[in-house]
């Protein structure tokens, strides 16, 4: 079973594709991404503001993944694994090999309606700089409230960067996970009611012009579910 929609709406869904990798990468100027890493810290100010727009650009992503999908039907969720725990009484394998370099970041396909999470604590600033520079960037800081590790926020931009790289995984997932139902993949209560912070209206416009193409999905492909 497949989703059809019109014209307008498949170009609409591939504009939305093309808006969310523009904004990731304007972000990733402003958390200082290059080949020598990445910004540590941030003004809490500034964290704020790049956690709501990587928050709407993956409200983005997810819709049109969604919508992708449904357009090339569902598939039937893959068979469950075999169980690899060994008896008790079998004999000890091999040593185990040394850990190898952290994973990529994996961007999530799933959405729950629940409070954001709280800022980590920010870290204290230094009270006696030793540096000129370094007493200007600590009175930015103060300033902002203090400072935030942008860490997180970096593999946050950096799992939507694969999808980006490599829709084609991400849109065989997301058929699979569309045999589950749509109540367990997308929440409506997601979308906020109006635009976060930083946000462009006309971006924050196209997101729900998405959501109602999701609508016509679900009545699509799931018409008993109201």
């Amino acid at each position: 079973m497949r989703a059809i929609f019109a014209d307008s709406s498949n170009s609409l869904i591939r504009f939305a594709q093309v808006a969310a990798e523009y904004l990731a990468l304007g972000l990733a100027t402003r958390l200082g991404l290059g080949r020598f890493g990445h910004t540590a810290f941030l003004p809490k100010a500034d964290y704020r503001a790049i956690a709501a727009e990587l928050g709407f650009i993956e409200l983005l992503v997810r819709r049109a993944l969604f919508l992708i999908a449904a357009v090339r039907g569902i598939l039937p969720a893959p068979p469950a694994k075999p169980s690899s725990a060994k008896p008790s009484s079998a004999k000890p394998g091999p040593a185990a090999k040394p850990a190898g370099p952290p994973r990529a970041p994996r961007f999530g396909l799933t959405e729950r309606a629940k409070p954001a999470r709280r800022l980590p604590g920010a870290f204290p600033l230094y009270t006696a700089p030793r540096h000129p520079a370094q007493a200007e960037w600590a009175g930015a800081g103060a300033r902002a409230g203090g400072l935030l590790p942008a860490a997180r926020l970096v593999r946050r931009l950096q799992a939507l960067e694969a999808v980006f790289d490599g829709p084609e995984a991400y849109i065989l997932r997301m058929q699979r996970l569309l045999s589950s139902g749509p109540r367990k993949i997308l929440a409506r209560a997601a979308v906020p009611a109006t635009p976060l912070p930083g946000v462009d209206p006309q971006d924050y416009r196209i997101l729900l012009k998405l959501q109602l193409i999701v609508g016509e999905g679900i009545a699509q492909l799931w018409p008993d579910t109201g």
